[in-house]
């Protein structure tokens, strides 16, 4: 706890408050340190949605989303933070909780971070995106704000007693711990999980009426690997009909959605996209009319599409992302409906056209990020994708994708060369068990003591210099030829 005991007292600090992941996650801080030792105050660029909780938040315009500024302009803006703390609390705070600071979704907040820091104040850097994860023209864009390569080295990461970083998972968190993060700073906050409220269910639904439907609740953007939805729906098309919620918003990955919808027409597959996007349905309707949820991610941050249908006692089955879901086995849950890969016989594919995607992604990623690509580093992805002679549908391309595609719907039998995943879904009692573990791990009042107790071990560390973590050595963490993807890079 804070000096003689007093509550803690803590600012919450992020760009906007639109709806999104961060905002939900700092929506639910808000409601789970309710009647606990913590007053919260939120500062955020704009104001809160007019149907969003308004009390506890103050509007700072600067911290809206912006990529050029200056120094002078970033010590303009630390000094707006803490003028409206201390017009809320009366005192600066115990602690200033950042989110995503190093996204550079404002090039800023880097600089804001330095200098509170160099003051003595005690900061959490929550991180649940990084610029280094297949975004370039972040983390260009942020070192581009410096003036040198070596302000840009000392202000990203900064290190010392009274910064402690919180990372989603343990993927990220060790990531930063093998950059040289000291493992005391470092903390693993999973996201909470809150309950569904779903009164429909299947036998309620005004379609598909005489078979299953496999719902995707998610945006169609590049990562959520579409094609391989269109694969589940050659594989199981006989029963079982497929969905997404929502088209993507950005107009260059609904370019990407229109392709997929042209081969669902060209395969006649039974796949829908985007069955939300009217507003006929509503999404907690479409997650009680599902017989069960599926995922094709490649990629994920916190991984709640692997934990909120249980609450909804909905199965789970698709792509397994290890990094992901190790923490939920760590926690006890196990997601046996899970499959690594589905691979196919490599000779499907012109060895030359592979090898040169390949070689192509990468100069384009390590250019991306003014990087020395490493000499092996096309032999470390082609040991990483193509294995006993057998390739991952999932690293591949679109066009790459709908080649073998068309090649099994052409020819039905070819599914017998490849490893087709086993639809075996859960019992009653195995999803009441998965439910009752999720909300005893990732339920709100765990999330707040949580939280609680890491606001109280920051605000009990000295206060020490301030020195910073070599950003190539995080960069070096996700650009690792080995777990690039085309879909990603």
């Amino acid at each position: 706890m804070a000096a003689n005991d007093q509550r803690i007292k803590v600012v919450i600090v992020h760009y906007h408050l639109r709806r999104g992941g961060v905002t939900r996650v700092i929506e639910s801080a808000r409601e789970a340190l309710r009647g606990k030792g913590v007053d919260l105050l939120v500062l955020s660029g704009e104001a809160p949605r007019a149907d969003a909780r308004q009390d506890g938040v103050r509007v700072v315009p600067a911290l809206n989303y912006r990529k050029t500024g200056s120094s002078v302009i970033a010590e303009s803006l630390a000094e707006a933070l803490k003028k409206e703390a201390v017009a809320h609390f009366g005192v600066l705070p115990d602690v200033w909780h950042f989110h995503n600071p190093t996204l550079a979704k404002n090039v800023l907040i880097p600089s804001v971070v330095r200098v509170l820091a160099e003051e003595g104040a005690r900061i959490v850097l929550q991180l649940h995106d990084f610029a280094e994860d297949g975004r370039p023209g972040n983390y260009s864009a942020q070192r581009s704000f410096f003036d040198s390569e070596a302000s840009f080295e000392s202000t990203l990461y900064p290190t010392a007693r009274q910064i402690h970083y919180a990372t989603i998972n343990h993927r990220d968190h060790d990531f930063l711990k093998a950059a040289g993060m000291a493992s005391g700073n470092l903390h693993v906050l999973p996201n909470a999980i809150s309950e569904l409220h779903v009164k429909t269910s299947p036998v309620d639904r005004p379609f598909s009426k005489d078979r299953l439907l496999a719902l995707y609740p998610t945006r169609g953007i590049r990562r959520k690997n579409l094609g391989e939805l269109l694969l589940l729906g050659l594989i199981f098309g006989d029963r079982i009909d497929f969905a997404t919620t929502l088209s993507p918003e950005n107009p260059e990955w609904l370019e990407v959605h229109k392709f997929w919808s042209d081969a669902i027409d060209e395969l006649e597959l039974p796949v829908q996209l985007g069955i939300a996007d009217s507003g006929e349905y509503e999404f907690l309707d479409l997650i009680g009319w599902c017989d069960f949820v599926v995922t094709t991610s490649i990629a994920e941050g916190f991984g709640l599409a692997y934990l909120e249908p249980w609450m909804a006692e909905k199965c789970v089955f698709g792509r397994d992302l290890p990094d992901i879901t190790r923490d939920f086995e760590k926690n006890g849950l196990s997601l046996p409906n899970l499959y690594p890969r589905i691979g196919f016989p490599a000779e499907w594919l012109d060895e030359e056209v592979l090898y040169g995607e390949i070689e192509s992604m990468l100069r384009r990623s390590y250019l991306a990020y003014d990087c020395q690509m490493p000499r092996n580093a096309v032999k470390q992805t082609w040991k990483a994708w193509v294995g006993n002679g057998r390739v991952d549908f999932g690293v591949l391309n679109e066009e790459l994708q709908l080649s073998v595609l068309r090649r099994v719907k052409k020819n039905p039998e070819l599914l017998d060369q490849m490893r087709v995943p086993t639809l075996s879904l859960c019992t009653e009692k195995e999803v009441q068990e998965k439910r009752e573990i999720i909300r005893d791990v990732y339920s709100p009042d765990a999330y707040g003591e949580k939280l609680e107790a890491l606001y109280g071990k920051v605000t009990s560390c000295q206060v020490g210099k301030v020195g910073h973590l070599a950003t190539a050595k995080v960069l070096k963490q996700f650009l690792n030829p080995s777990r690039l993807n085309l879909l990603r890079n």
